[in-house]
């Protein structure tokens, strides 16, 4: 378990990861295209210690819809 303070999430157009004090513990390939100027996410503690990350995330196209949102998870959850 990590803190809630100690996670960050870094977007990018085709994928999302999720980092703890700076590495990278998480991360996913996206089924669209994400306007990364227009995502955000929110942390916070949860039952137990356990955090809860909440991310919002932007299509860049807005007219298409998602069809789902994660691609593809790598192994071990770090592509």
């Amino acid at each position: 378990r990590q803190p809630a303070e100690a996670l960050s999430v870094l977007f990018s157009t085709t994928t999302v990861s999720i980092t703890a004090f700076g590495l990278t513990v998480w991360s996913c390939i996206l089924m669209g295209m994400a306007d990364i100027d227009d995502c955000s996410f929110l942390t916070e503690e949860g039952e137990d210690g356990v955090p809860i990350i909440q991310l919002n995330v932007r299509k860049r196209d807005v007219e298409e819809r998602w069809g789902g949102f994660i691609l593809q998870i790598g192994e071990d959850s770090i592509l």
